[in-house]
């Protein structure tokens, strides 16, 4: 058939960019406008190379499609005290989606400039560095992960621009995005990725400060569940016996059967 003959070759020669194009096939979503001029329009790049889409699969989601699978996950992503994890982080897309999301929904009371003078912590600073260190990511490029952390550092510049910020502020800020946007491998070996919960107490103008590994993490969600009143007996006894888990279908490869050891000899 001409279209088994055509196939394979186009395939082969097919460019990167059309592999982003796939992904709105199925759906009802419109393609974003080709992004590939630069100047403020550089971070909706949807590749940043050839080499990098074939090396690491690496194709960056664009602005509308963030907007709207964030739309999906609300109101609990624009919540301050919600956690979020993003395992595949690229340069931030989503990243400063939802660190935008938390900021606006920081109370405009507490949005006051304070005195000059007043070298501690504002509880508006304070509600700012806890939207951010609930946002948890990794990717496995050092580049990425960079560019990540400017752009979540721009965008709290960006939302505090009128604001006389505290040096313990923008020291503070700095360290969280640094410690908890990190480089690393989230299928390799999750004990060794570590995050930090920061835990705000507005009266002492503090934070509480653990440290957990990503296996923790997992197994912590492993044993947590959500139950109203009427199910609080249901739940924890699902906790106490849970289903076993499913079991990763074997690999042992069968013996053939004795007819077909005497066919293979008669071949060979």
């Amino acid at each position: 058939k001409p279209e088994a003959r055509s196939q394979k070759p186009e395939a082969r020669s097919q460019k990167p960019e059309a592999v982003v194009s796939l992904c709105y096939k199925s759906s009802n979503i419109e393609p974003p406008e080709n992004k590939r001029s630069g100047g403020s329009n550089a971070a909706q790049k949807l590749i940043k190379s050839k080499h990098r889409v074939k090396e690491f699969g690496e194709v960056f989601t664009p602005e509308n499609i963030v907007k709207q699978m964030c739309d999906l996950c609300e109101p609990d992503i624009s919540a301050v005290d919600k956690k979020i994890f993003e395992p595949t982080c690229g340069n931030g897309n989503f990243l400063v989606e939802i660190l935008r999301r938390k900021l606006t929904s920081i109370p405009k009371k507490l949005r006051k400039n304070p005195s000059l003078a007043k070298a501690s912590i504002t509880d508006f600073e304070l509600y700012i560095l806890w939207a951010v260190s609930n946002i948890y990511a990794i990717d496995i490029q050092q580049d990425n992960v960079s560019e990540a952390r400017r752009r979540m550092q721009n965008m709290v510049f960006d939302f505090v621009n009128d604001y006389k910020n505290s040096a313990d502020f923008l020291s503070a800020l700095n360290t969280i995005i640094e410690e908890n946007i990190i480089v690393g491998n989230t299928l390799s070996d999750p004990s060794k990725i570590i995050f930090f919960d920061f835990t705000p107490d507005f009266e002492a103008k503090t934070f509480t400060i653990s440290k957990h590994t990503l296996k923790e993490i997992e197994h912590t969600f492993e044993n947590t569940t959500t139950a109203n009143a009427l199910k609080l007996k249901q739940a924890i006894q699902q906790l106490k016996s849970p289903p076993p888990k499913k079991q990763r279908p074997s690999l042992t490869i069968k013996k053939p059967k004795h007819k077909q050891n005497k066919v293979q000899i008669g071949l060979f």
